[in-house]
């Protein structure tokens, strides 16, 4: 008999014939795995389940090694009505394969239906789901499924997870499922870098202390998911400024462990760095991302995450150093081209800079808070490949604010860049423009964001700044050397220390814009691992640190 003319009878529909056939070669060829198994899903097609279940029986027990054929048994049962049994088949598929994504997707459901239809176990099903996406991100069905079992479950998931926790206060399970709901109901699962939200931060930190505790009861092996996931959590929250240095501490502990396992996990690295820059050890944090960087090919590293940040910061001596003069570095670069200047004077100048797709989405705002709140100040506008129609509507803005407005322009060439490459460039090539201005025009200037609203005239700040080179936000949550000085605002004074200082920077920035592989907030790295070095062979540079949380003079979008 043609197995496979019966197996096209089949896919053309002809069911009738089709089992007849199966059976009729089953008899004359008993224990036929492939004839077996496509007559047990003909009988499910034919809505016949328990005799389905029954013949793909001798499949699995023929192939007991293969978490497959276990999983599309444990599909039968279940769809046969034997939840015990259908639930047993999935634990024999991942005891066999514990990443089966196809067997913990079965015992996930099985495990969130009630009773008859399934074990009513919310609490183990709402694990399996999160295990399945942790393995298998794009998982659309286990990442539905996870969230209408928490929208209807939500309750009644953490007061059983308390429940366990109680009865156990060592319960890895318990302790793990609460980890998993408080961050859940923290907000922070949606949340990324960028992403300005509203979060429960301080449910996070508890969900973080479930981790540890899980840890501390049972470490887990370095390759483990649950470790990775503790460290991730860890992540966000240093990200958000919420993690202390106690947690940060045990965080970079777990993460040397992690890194035995997986010497390549750039979270991992990451949280140690974090550590280490925590403890004021820049420099040392640097050499310890750059030796890590080293284990990767320039492919890898465009994809490495965290890691493209770290690229961005040097803070060894070695590096100042080797950096080429800035007039070099300018030569290299777009020409400026200075279109507009301003009269002489001796006040301070605010200055913005950015493309036109950027000037013309928040440039009015920005302008006419600073025409309302500082009339008669002195502005700059650096303008990355202007149209003739923005210079027009410039020209327009004129007319509209009590302001004098200074224009430059440059035309770089971003034939084949790419998106995060332009966003990059106009981000930090900015720095390079300040410097250039500061220089030209011989007076204080204040850089501030084109995203950003004035609340107050800035040129009042001069009297702030009797006596200092350098006026910087800080951010005293140190959440990292990219965040550390928010770059929204930054004062550079008519001093010889806050032009070294500026020329250091826009050294830093250039450099790495023409030799490395820019990654966003390099300007913000570059403006920190600039005072640090400065600190070290400059200590004379004075810093008015203003703080960036309560900072009055400047409204901000988004995370900074």
């Amino acid at each position: 008999m043609d197995l496979g003319q019966i197996i096209r009878s089949h896919q053309q529909g002809d069911l009738t014939q089709a089992e007849a056939g199966y059976r009729a070669f089953l008899t004359a060829m008993p224990g036929h795995l492939q004839a077996l198994q496509m007559l047990s899903l003909l009988l499910m097609q034919t809505r016949r389940p328990a005799e389905a279940a029954d013949h793909f029986h001798q499949v699995a027990a023929a192939q007991p090694d293969s978490p497959d054929q276990w999983a599309n048994y444990a599909s039968l049962l279940r769809g046969a009505g034997r939840p015990e049994d259908a639930e047993y088949a999935c634990r024999r598929a991942l005891a066999l394969a514990p990443a089966h994504v196809a067997g913990a997707y079965n015992l996930a459901n099985l495990l969130a239906a009630p009773p008859p239809a399934g074990t009513g176990s919310p609490l183990e099903s709402a694990g399996w789901y999160q295990r399945i996406l942790a393995v298998a991100p794009d998982h659309k069905q286990a990442r539905n499924n996870l969230e209408v079992l928490r929208r209807k479950e939500a309750g009644r998931l953490e007061v059983a997870a308390r429940r366990v926790v109680a009865l156990d206060p060592q319960s890895v399970r318990g302790h793990d499922a609460l980890a998993r709901l408080l961050q859940y109901r923290s907000g922070l699962l949606d949340w990324t870098p960028g992403k300005a939200m509203t979060l429960d931060l301080g449910l996070a930190v508890k969900a973080f202390d479930h981790l540890h505790r899980v840890q501390t009861v049972h470490p887990d092996e370095p390759g483990s998911l649950r470790l990775w996931l503790a460290l991730a959590l860890a992540l966000d929250l240093f990200q958000l400024g919420a993690l202390d240095d106690r947690r940060l501490s045990w965080a970079a502990r777990a993460a040397w462990r992690h890194l035995r396992g997986d010497p390549t996990d750039a979270l991992a690295a990451s949280i140690v760095g974090y550590h280490v820059y925590r403890r004021g050890r820049l420099t040392l944090a640097s050499k310890l991302q750059m030796r890590f960087a080293a284990r990767f090919t320039d492919a890898e590293l465009d994809g490495a995450g965290e890691l493209g940040s770290w690229s961005m910061l040097r803070a060894d001596d070695a590096f100042f150093e080797r950096l080429p003069p800035l007039d070099s570095i300018i030569a290299r670069l777009p020409d400026m081209t200075i279109v507009a200047d301003l009269p002489e004077g001796s006040g301070p100048v605010i200055m913005v800079s950015g493309d036109e797709t950027y000037v013309r989405r928040f440039g009015p705002d920005l302008f006419r808070s600073i025409g309302e709140c500082s009339p008669g100040a002195s502005v700059v506008l650096n303008v990355v490949s202007p149209t003739p129609s923005l210079l027009g509507m410039l020209g327009e803005w004129r007319r509209l604010y009590p302001l004098s407005i200074g224009l430059s322009t440059e035309q770089p060439d971003f034939t084949a860049s790419s998106h995060a490459q332009r966003v990059t460039y106009y981000a930090c090539a900015r720095f390079i423009r300040v410097q250039q201005w500061h220089r030209h025009l011989g007076r204080p200037l204040i850089l501030v964001d084109l995203d950003a609203t004035t609340r107050s005239d800035l040129r009042t700040l001069a009297r702030d700044m009797t006596g200092f080179d350098l006026g910087i936000l800080h951010d005293r949550r140190r959440r990292g050397p990219f965040r550390e000085v928010p770059v929204g605002f930054v004062y550079y004074n008519d001093t010889p220390l806050a032009g070294q200082y500026l020329a250091t920077v826009a050294a830093y920035i250039g450099h790495l814009l023409l030799e490395g592989r820019p990654q966003w907030m390099l300007d913000q790295t570059a403006h920190l691992a600039v005072l640090d070095w400065l600190g070290r062979h400059r200590p004379d540079l004075r810093i008015h640190r203003y703080d960036f949380q309560n900072f009055p003079h400047c409204a901000f979008i988004g995370e900074k």
